[in-house]
């Protein structure tokens, strides 16, 4: 029996439930398998939610410190760092967060 993983966004994968000793699947397994699919596509839900938050904690944390290398280099504003740091994104095609990594990695070198 297969039974979906899956939050209201969509499909988060399936679990296979096999049997050796009958081909048959009762009423009570296949009522137990999905409520065991529910509660393990919450806990998979929540583990990619907070996976993301950390992510993103990171990446804040990582275009700040780009932010303020840019403020003492260039002796400029946060805003102007800022917006440096967009339109480098966004002349080279690289995500804003590639631009303020290589740029803190760079720092952290010399």
């Amino acid at each position: 029996m297969a039974v979906k993983l899956y939050l209201g966004e969509g499909t988060l994968g399936g679990i296979n439930f096999y049997s050796t000793s009958s081909d048959d699947v009762s009423d009570d397994a296949q009522v137990l398998a999905r409520l065991f699919a529910t509660h393990a596509a919450i806990a998979l839900g929540h583990a990619q939610e907070r996976e993301a938050f950390k992510e993103g904690l990171q990446t804040r944390k990582t275009i700040g410190a780009a932010i303020g290398i840019l403020m003492e280099r260039y002796e400029m504003n946060e805003d102007r760092a800022f917006a440096f740091l967009v339109r480098a994104s966004s002349h080279t095609n690289i995500k804003l967060r590639a631009v303020a990594q290589e740029l803190v990695s760079e720092a952290n070198t010399k």
